[in-house]
C-alpha cells in the first residue's frame, strides 16, 4: 500500500489544517460545542455521549482493480467523560490493526453486522482517558467492493469512455462504508487527507485543496485536502476521475470529463450570482470555495451540498439554463445543514426544510416575489404525492419521524423538504413577514454555525429572540408540537398566491376539456410553468382514472388520454423536449395512458441515467402497468448493477425484488424490533401495520419520488 513507501513510520495529521490558519472564534466556539453536546442517535453505534470525533486524517489509495479504499484513518477524539472505549461505525470494512499515537496495537472488536446499520468497532485504549482529554488512534483498513457509499464505473460507464471512474454517496448513513467513523450528523469534525490515485486520473473532494497537492511519484499521484470547517460525516466526500476544471467565478468552478465541462460551465455560469444573494440574506459563506462536480449519469440525486464541491446530476444540462436553479438548493445547503446540522436524522427537516426556505428566498430575490409561491405550489404537490404514497397517518409523513429500528434512508421523501418549508413560512406569516423573518435566519446562523442542533434548541431560540418584538399571545399561540408531531399534510395550511399558476392550471382543464394548447402558449411559460401545467394534467388524470375504475371505464378514458396526448405532442412536442423534467412528467402521463411510443422512451429515460426522482417512479408506474411490468423487471436486472447501489435498493424494494421496509426485513433475519444499538423499539401495532401495507401503497403509487419533487 501507498501508505508504506516511506520507512519512517507517518506523523498522525489529526491537527486542524496546517495549511490553513483557524480562526480563533471558530476553534473556541468548536470546543465548547463538543464539550456540552450530548447524542443519542439510534442510527448510530458509536458511545456518543462519552468521546466525539475532533478531527480525522484519511490516507488512502484508490484500486480500480480490486474496486477498494486501502490506508488508514487518523482519529482524534475529545472524551466528554472519562472512558476507555471508543465505539465507531463501519460497514463492510476490513480492519487488519489499530494503534495508538506511539504506534503500539491496540484491541479492536469488529461486532457481527447488522442489516442496516453494519458492524460496531469497539476499540479498547491503552488507559482511561480522562474528561476534556484527547485520545487518539490509528486505524488500518480496506473497504469492500460493495461498499454502499462508493460507486466504481468501468470506462464505458463514463462520458469519456477511456477511464475508470469513482464517486462517493454518504448521506445518510454510508459514510461508515468508506471509513471508521461516528456516523452521525450531531458529529463534526475537520479533516485532512491524502488520496493516491492511478496517473492521469484526478483526485477532488468536499474539501480544499492543500499544499503540495498533485506531486506524482511514478504512475501515481498524490492529492492533499483540508476541511477546516467542522463537517459531519455524511458530508465526507471523494471523487477521482479524467476531470477537468473551467472556472465561472473569483470562488467557482465547475469539474467535470472533458466531453462535459464546458456543457457544465455554461449551465451553471449564474453560480456567483447566487451565491452574493444568499450571503445577503444568510451571511458569509464560509467554505472558501464552492466548485460543482458534473457527475456521471448514475448519480442518484439531482444535487448534493458536499462543502466546496456540489455533486450535480447531468440530467440538469438542459442546454438553456432552465434548470441550472437546481444549484441554488445546493448553495442554501451551505448554511443550511452544512453550516448548521440537524443533530439526528429525526429532525432532517432542519436541514431540508430551511434550506428549501433559504432557496425560495434566494429565487424571490432573484425572479420577484410570486416566484416564491409559484415554487412553494409546486412543492405542495410533491409533499401530497409523498403522503399519498405512505398513507396520511403514517409515521414517517412526520416533520419529526420516529427512526429507531429504521434505515434512514426508507423515511427520506419530499415530507421534511415541503413540511419543514411549510412551518418556517407559516411562522414568518405570524411575526410579520420577510422583513422581520430574514435578519432572525441570518442570526440562527451565526448562532449555531459549527454546530448540529435539535428542534428544541431551535424552538428555545426562536422565541427567545422574538421576545419582546412579538406580542407574547402570538409567540404562545404557536402549536409547536401538533406542527412536529402530526401525520400527513402540514398541520396549517399557508395562503399562496397562485397568479402565476392559475393560467397553466386553466390550460391543463380545457386542455382534458378537448381545447389543446397551442405552442404558442405553451413558449410563453417558463419551465416551473410548464410543470403545474404537466402536474395538472396528471392530477385530471389519475382522477378520472380512478373514478372509471369504479364502473369499468378506465379504458376508455385511457384511450381519451391517449387521443389527447398524440394531439398535444403533435403541437408541443414535450416529447422531444431536451428538459429532464419535462421529459419526465411526459412519461408519466403516457404510461398511465398505455401510450405505446411512451414506454420505450421512458426505457431509454430511466437507463440513461439514475436520478431517483426519475427513475423509481417511472419503474413503479411501468410495473403497475399491464404493458409494462415485464419491461420493468427485464430492465432493471439487465441494468441494476448500472445503478448506484442506493439507488439499485430502493428500485429493488419498488419492483418487489427485496423486503418492503428495513424493519419488517431485520425482524424476518431475527433481528426482532431492535435499534442499532440493540435497543428494543417500542411496539406500535399501527406503525407495524403500516409499514407492512407499504408495498401495496408503492404499487397503487402515481409516481411519488424519495428525493424532492419540486424543480429543485
Amino acid at each position: 500500500p501507498h501508505t508504506q513507501r516511506s520507512k519512517a513510520k507517518p506523523e498522525l495529521h489529526v491537527s486542524l489544517a496546517n495549511s490553513i490558519t483557524i480562526d480563533c472564534l471558530l476553534a473556541l466556539q468548536f470546543t465548547l460545542y463538543l464539550a456540552t453536546t450530548m447524542a443519542d442517535d439510534p442510527a448510530s453505534f458509536a458511545n456518543l455521549d462519552d468521546v466525539q470525533v475532533s478531527s480525522f486524517h484519511l490516507d488512502l489509495a484508490v484500486d480500480f482493480a480490486s474496486k477498494t479504499l486501502k490506508g488508514y484513518v487518523e482519529i482524534k477524539a475529545k472524551a466528554l467523560r472519562e472512558s476507555s472505549k471508543i465505539l465507531l461505525d463501519t460497514r463492510d470494512l476490513a480492519v487488519s490493526k489499530v494503534e495508538d499515537s506511539k504506534g503500539n496495537s491496540l484491541k479492536f472488536e469488529l461486532a457481527k453486522a447488522h442489516e442496516v446499520f453494519g458492524s460496531k468497532l469497539e476499540i479498547t485504549l491503552a488507559s482511561s482517558v480522562p474528561s476534556g482529554s484527547e485520545a487518539a488512534v490509528r486505524i488500518f483498513y480496506s473497504t469492500s467492493p460493495q461498499s454502499s457509499a462508493i460507486q466504481w464505473l468501468p470506462p464505458a460507464n463514463t462520458a469519456g469512455g477511456k477511464h475508470p471512474y469513482l464517486f462517493t454517496q454518504c448521506q445518510a448513513i454510508h459514510a461508515r462504508s468508506m471509513l471508521p467513523c461516528q456516523d452521525s450528523p450531531g458529529v463534526k469534525s475537520t479533516y485532512t487527507a491524502t488520496i493516491a490515485v492511478p496517473n492521469p486520473l484526478v483526485a477532488l473532494m468536499s474539501a480544499v485543496q492543500a499544499e503540495g497537492s498533485g506531486k506524482k511519484e511514478g504512475e501515481t499521484t498524490y492529492y492533499k485536502f483540508s476541511q477546516p470547517v467542522p463537517t459531519p460525516s455524511y458530508l465526507v466526500a471523494l471523487v477521482v476521475g479524467a476531470l477537468e476544471e473551467r472556472k465561472i467565478g473569483p470562488r467557482s468552478s465547475v469539474w467535470s470529463e472533458p466531453e462535459m465541462v464546458d456543457a457544465g460551465a455554461f449551465e451553471f455560469a449564474d453560480t456567483e450570482q447566487y451565491l452574493k444573494t444568499a450571503e445577503s440574506i444568510a451571511g458569509p459563506y464560509v467554505w472558501g470555495r464552492y466548485d460543482i462536480l458534473l457527475l456521471p449519469p448514475s448519480f442518484p440525486y439531482g444535487g448534493m451540498e458536499n462543502p466546496c464541491l456540489t455533486f450535480v446530476t447531468p440530467t440538469l444540462l438542459a442546454g438553456d439554463k432552465s434548470l441550472a436553479t437546481v444549484v441554488i438548493h445546493e448553495i442554501s445547503h451551505s448554511w443550511m445543514g452544512n453550516l448548521v446540522t440537524c443533530k439526528t436524522w429525526v429532525d432532517f427537516w432542519m436541514n431540508e426544510g430551511f434550506c428549501r426556505f433559504l432557496e425560495l428566498k434566494i429565487i424571490k430575490a432573484l425572479f420577484g416575489e410570486k416566484h416564491f409561491d409559484l415554487h412553494a405550489c409546486i412543492g405542495l404537490k410533491a409533499l401530497r404525492e409523498s403522503i399519498k404514497l405512505f398513507g396520511e397517518d403514517h409515521n414517517y409523513t412526520k416533520m419529526r419521524p420516529e427512526l429507531k429500528g429504521v434505515d434512514p434512508d426508507d423515511a427520506f421523501s419530499s415530507v421534511p423538504y415541503e413540511k419543514g418549508m411549510n412551518f418556517l413560512i407559516y411562522l414568518e406569516n405570524l411575526v410579520g413577514g420577510d422583513k422581520i423573518m430574514n435578519p432572525l435566519l441570518k442570526e440562527y446562523c451565526s448562532t449555531f454555525k459549527y454546530k448540529a442542533i435539535t428542534a428544541e434548541q431551535f424552538k428555545d431560540f426562536f422565541l427567545k429572540y422574538f421576545s419582546g418584538k412579538i406580542d407574547n399571545e402570538v409567540l404562545e399561540s404557536i402549536e409547536w408540537e401538533k406542527w412536529w408531531t402530526t401525520p400527513g399534510m402540514p398541520y396549517k395550511a399557508n395562503k399562496l398566491d397562485t397568479s402565476l399558476l392559475d393560467a397553466c392550471i386553466k390550460a391543463a382543464e380545457k386542455c382534458y376539456g378537448g381545447k389543446v394548447v397551442e405552442a404558442s402558449e405553451a413558449r410563453k411559460w417558463d419551465t416551473s410553468q410548464t410543470v403545474v401545467f404537466l402536474d395538472k394534467l396528471e392530477d385530471i388524470q389519475m382522477e378520472v382514472i380512478d373514478t372509471a375504475k369504479k364502473d369499468n371505464r378506465e379504458q376508455k378514458e385511457k384511450e381519451k388520454f391517449k387521443a389527447l396526448l398524440s394531439e398535444l405532442d403533435a403541437k408541443c412536442a414535450f416529447s422531444k423536449s431536451k428538459n429532464s423534467e419535462i421529459c419526465f412528467r411526459w412519461y408519466k402521463l403516457g404510461i398511465r395512458a398505455g401510450l405505446s411510443s411512451t414506454f420505450q422512451d421512458a426505457i431509454k429515460f430511466v437507463t440513461s441515467q439514475g436520478r431517483m426522482k426519475f427513475v423509481r417512479p417511472l419503474y413503479r408506474l411501468l410495473f403497475d402497468s399491464p404493458e409494462g411490468k415485464k419491461l420493468a423487471l427485464e430492465t432493471f436486472q439487465a441494468r441494476r448493477k448500472n445503478y448506484h447501489a442506493i439507488a439499485a435498493k430502493m428500485i429493488a424494494k419498488d419492483l418487489k425484488l427485496s423486503s418492503e421496509q428495513s424493519l419488517i426485513t431485520m425482524r424476518a433475519r431475527g433481528h426482532g424490533d431492535l435499534d442499532c444499538r440493540g435497543q428494543r423499539v417500542k411496539q406500535r401495532s399501527s406503525s407495524e401495520s403500516q409499514n407492512k401495507d407499504i408495498a401495496a401503497k408503492v404499487q397503487a403509487d402515481r409516481g411519488i419520488s424519495v428525493e424532492c419533487t419540486c424543480i429543485h
